[in-house]
């Protein structure tokens, strides 16, 4: 079955999320730079108003929503805004932020810390329950690092207060065409698991645009139960293609 800019329910996303909202834990990492070092810097050079946007796909096998279910074919944009430095609460430090719309889903508000050299994940909250309690990493998590290179380990962390565990680590420099255009990016993949649930990320990002493509999915004993495709339609960041 296959919808045409249809919304995804709610719901059904909040069955499939691969990070539980607890807090989350990771040991500091130490890192060997390379000769892309210098061609990766700065890492991501945002200003405020900043945009990216995204064709999405989703897939769902038949009979995973619900016994006797069609399969789900899914086809939509969503969008990535750069909002600036936020408060991220008490006691904490002032972080960037960049706000995730999708049809039928309420605004996710990642949060990060952006270096010249290299990003750290934060967590992320809901900007439209600015007294709820964000997800909260700490120390940070490194997502992406100047110079890095294939089979480094970016970061290992867990979440549920450890009793969860994902990885981050560098499977390639490649060239990744998407619709905006062709880049030269680092495809970095993470790993970890929700009980029974394997779940794994692999994100391709550019040096000076960012994310252009990603892949989310969701398996449970080697079967398929979700995934999810985007890919860079737009941007307001400034950088030729295939360098």
């Amino acid at each position: 079955m296959r919808i045409l800019n249809a919304p995804i329910p709610l719901l059904l996303i909040a069955c499939f999320a691969s990070c539980d909202k607890k807090s989350v834990t990771s040991a500091p990492v130490e890192m060997k730079l390379f000769d892309h070092r210098d061609a990766d810097i700065p890492i991501l050079p945002v200003k405020k108003g900043d945009f990216w946007k995204y064709r999405v796909k989703v897939e769902i096998p038949a009979g995973i929503a619900s016994e006797g279910a069609a399969a789900v074919d899914i086809e939509q944009e969503k969008s990535r805004r750069y909002v600036g430095k936020v408060n991220a609460g008490k006691d904490r430090p002032e972080v960037d932020a960049f706000d995730v719309e999708s049809p039928g889903v309420p605004v996710e508000r990642e949060l990060v810390e952006i270096l010249e050299d290299r990003i750290l994940m934060r967590g992320s909250t809901r900007p439209d329950m600015p007294d709820a309690q964000p997800i909260w990493m700490d120390p940070p998590v490194p997502f992406v690092v100047a110079g890095v290179r294939p089979g480094q380990v970016v970061a290992e962390f867990g979440v549920q207060d450890g009793a969860r565990k994902r990885g981050i680590k560098v499977v390639a420099r490649e060239s990744v065409k998407v619709p905006m255009g062709e880049y030269a990016a680092i495809r970095l993949l993470m790993t970890g698991n929700d009980g029974r649930f394997d779940v794994r990320r692999t994100t391709w990002f550019v040096p000076g645009i960012g994310i252009v493509k990603e892949e989310k999915t969701r398996y449970a004993d080697g079967k398929l139960l979700f995934r999810e495709t985007s890919e860079l339609i737009g941007t307001s960041m400034k950088l030729a293609t295939g360098e």
